[in-house]
């Protein structure tokens, strides 16, 4: 009988060296089926990485270049011709910055590549797509492993969000308060823009205050599939989580985009228990959301947490202001502060903030019950 299960490769990659990245993105994609399973000769292939923030590599915030680089080349060995692009956050105010520091815009120019913006769309069911997902004939999403304050971990599924573009991803924060809503919104997006391969940048990952202020941690991986829910589901298995506690996982799943349930799911490639990180450090504001839900909502008046600018760190960039989605950020003298009746700690401007000026605060009794 013909196996059918989906099928994720999990690849050992120890550091960031060109050919050893090559060789590690090439040997996932070859457990997964090969490059020619997915790209063909004359194709145009968008390739979508994870560019949050102007952050150098290192800070393991944006996908990084070697990572994207590879693809390139194995996409350009196939005779297909490879564009890069994305929505960073702030509403691209900040993309040229984002290009350059990430080491993206330098990376692109060696490789004769395209560098591209996300500003022109198309509406699909009510949500402004990227024109470039369907100008491209085949999309390869190349995120970062990150936590994530709002969503526990950004991964496979939320990298397609950045296909979103102008004011929309803001919209969805300030329209879907509760963490059911903002994940229902994301799976959507994700079934609007479904990649046709995924490829993750793990060699060093983010924990704690992810997607932007967390910490980097090697974790020497590189991941591959055609199936994002699925990967998602390993990845929270290699984070030492229960994948279907992944509110946005369990939305996609549920939906019928993929595969969450790891008993259907194949690994390929390297051992798996040779990664998992059982003492991987979730973001602050993340034990609130693993509550069942009558408990959450009987001590969610107590147990409390908040963005807070550090007036000392501030640049007055103003991009939190600029991507707050209720208007609760006022600058004064190019400094930053926050209004709280109006913030509703949707961590957009956690999320956003280049400097590490925002960081995630907790009340008394937060701190005594988790620490």
């Amino acid at each position: 009988m013909q196996n059918h299960m989906t099928k994720v490769a999990i690849v050992r990659c120890e550091d960031y060296g060109g050919e050893r990245v090559f060789d590690a993105v090439k040997r996932a994609i070859d457990l997964v089926g090969g490059i020619e399973k997915f790209v063909k000769p004359g194709m145009k292939v968008l390739l979508k990485p994870n560019l949050l923030s102007p952050r150098p590599p290192e800070d393991a915030v944006d996908t990084h270049p070697e990572v994207v680089r590879a693809v390139v080349r194995l996409v350009k060995d196939t005779g297909a011709v490879p564009i890069i692009g994305d929505s960073p956050g702030g509403y691209g105010k900040n993309v040229d910055e984002v290009f350059d520091v990430s080491g993206m815009r330098k990376m692109a120019q060696e490789e004769g590549v395209e560098l591209v913006k996300f500003t022109s769309s198309k509406f699909v069911d009510g949500i402004p797509i990227s024109r470039y997902m369907f100008d491209c004939d085949c999309v390869i999403s190349i995120p970062k492993l990150k936590t994530h304050c709002i969503t526990v971990l950004t991964a496979a599924i939320k990298n397609m969000f950045g296909t979103v573009t102008g004011v929309y991803k803001a919209e969805c924060h300030s329209r879907a308060l509760k963490d059911e809503d903002f994940a229902k919104t994301i799976a959507k997006v994700y079934s609007v823009s479904k990649p046709h391969l995924t490829i993750i940048d793990a060699i060093v990952a983010m924990e704690g205050d992810g997607p932007s202020a967390g910490k980097a941690r090697k974790m020497n991986l590189v991941m591959a599939g055609d199936d994002a829910v699925a990967i998602d589901a390993v990845i929270a298995k290699i984070m030492g989580l229960i994948p279907f506690d992944i509110l946005v996982t369990k939305e996609a799943s549920a939906m019928g985009l993929g595969e969450a349930d790891l008993a259907q799911i194949e690994l390929a490639g390297d051992d798996i228990g040779t990664f998992v990180a059982k003492d991987f450090k979730l973001s602050r504001a993340t034990p609130l959301r693993f509550l069942p839900r009558p408990v959450a909502k009987a001590i969610g008046n107590f147990v409390r947490f908040k963005p807070y600018i550090d007036i000392e760190t501030c640049t007055g960039c103003n991009l939190c202001k600029i991507s707050c989605p209720v208007d609760a950020i006022t600058s004064d003298k190019n400094i930053c502060r926050i209004n709280y009746k109006k913030c509703v700690r949707c961590l957009c401007c956690h999320e956003v903030c280049p400097y590490k000026a925002i960081s995630i605060r907790r009340n008394a009794l937060t701190r005594y019950v988790w620490g």
